[in-house]
């Protein structure tokens, strides 16, 4: 199918399919694992395992969790880059996940590496210096055993990370004799001189890889407002798709940024959840699909509030089941009202999981036909079943 007949699909999803599955009724998400520190991402790996980055609450305390079937956490790896972002005072470090095989890339986000500038929107590298050297980066990482099977976790040290930021790979234990191989697979620019904000800060944020492009991993910069698309053979990245600021309905900025916050395959094409950026208008969210091998995108779920992922649901002999993920209902609100996941069997959604404290990401089960959503600040992982 071509990217223009897709288009086509898109417009269906708004209102043309026929027929449709019937909605399904909401469900409650009950706590499934906790004791996480600042959870960012989660996916879904063989055995019924999951994976979530955890910022962490001091610099370099960032890891990758394990979370084994029942809900047990155990460090996977830990020492990865974090630090207290200046614009915010949230940590900030280990975002997005992507895993083929024995092989698993981590998003380093942008840590501590900029505080708020002298107006409102505005940034400034930090006169403190950076906890990391290599915020803003992708790590490899191979294990010599599958993950579900390893006897222990990894921890990076602090010289590790200028052993990266040179070029060399670092090999740990885990003192049951497994190793992990770490590697810098890139590093972006951490930020370029901007005439509206003075700097604009590089924050890889959300990773995925597509069975159709197989030698590509594809990154979700939140700061740059694009998808990256890296090389896995030579780490050289280019810049796939741009995401332009959109015009603001009310008073504010002039314009709304776009704030890519996931990325996540769909058949041979991609799916980017954009937040929308600051006044937060309610509807100007959306989800774009992007052609993997051409760089082409457009909207195809829109008039949302604050998405931060999306998942997809194949169901056999018919269209799939979507969702989107929505931090809040109201990200001015005070207090921040609740977010949400909606669920699309038709093209009118409805809600399905609500009264979701800070969630961060989601991730499908589809075997296992369960939906698992990260917790932020309660730093827990929530799961609903997919009925």
């Amino acid at each position: 199918m071509t990217f223009l007949k897709y288009i086509g699909c898109t417009v269906s999803f708004l209102g043309m399919f026929a027929p449709a599955l019937p909605g399904a009724s909401p469900q409650q998400a009950t706590v499934y694992a906790s004791g996480l520190s600042f959870p960012s991402k989660v996916i879904v790996i063989p055995g019924g395992n999951l994976l979530v980055t955890e910022a962490g609450t001091t610099p370099n305390s960032g890891r990758v969790s394990l979370i084994l079937p029942g809900g047990q956490r155990q460090t996977l790896i830990g020492g990865l880059p974090s630090g207290i972002s200046g614009e915010d005072g949230a940590p900030d470090g280990p975002n997005g996940l992507a895993l083929a095989g024995q092989t698993l890339y981590i998003a380093n986000g942008e840590g501590d590496a900029f505080v708020n500038g002298p107006q409102q929107g505005t940034l400034l590298p930090n006169p403190a210096g950076l906890s990391s050297p290599i915020f803003a980066s992708v790590l490899q990482v191979t294990f010599s055993s599958d993950i579900g099977s390893l006897g222990g976790g990894f921890t990076l040290q602090p010289t590790d990370h200028y052993t990266l930021l040179d070029g060399n790979s670092v090999t740990l234990s885990d003192g049951a004799g497994d190793q992990a191989v770490v590697q810098l697979l890139t590093q972006f620019r951490p930020g370029i001189p901007d005439a509206h904000t003075i700097y604009r800060n590089s924050h890889p944020y959300g990773l995925a890889l597509n069975t159709h492009q197989p030698g590509y991993l594809y990154v979700a910069d939140a700061g740059m407002n694009i998808v990256r698309q890296v090389n896995l053979t030579t780490g050289q990245t280019r810049t796939l798709a741009r995401f332009a600021n959109t015009p603001d309905p009310v008073m504010g900025p002039p314009t709304i940024e776009a704030v890519p916050t996931s990325v996540q395959p769909y058949g041979p094409w991609l799916l980017v959840s954009l937040l929308s950026g600051a006044p937060f208008v309610p509807g100007q969210s959306r989800v774009m699909v992007v052609d993997p091998a051409t760089g082409e995108s457009s909207e195809f779920m829109f008039y949302l509030t604050s998405t931060i992922d999306v998942a997809v649901l194949p169901v056999a002999n018919s269209r799939p089941i979507f969702f989107s993920l929505e931090y809040s209902s109201q990200l001015t609100g005070q207090p921040l009202p609740p977010g949400q996941v909606t669920r699309y069997d038709t093209a009118s959604g409805s809600v399905y999981v609500e009264g979701l404290n800070s969630p961060s990401s989601m991730a499908l089960d589809d075997d296992a036909r369960m939906l698992y959503i990260t917790d932020r600040t309660d730093g827990t992982v929530l799961v609903a079943p997919v009925i």
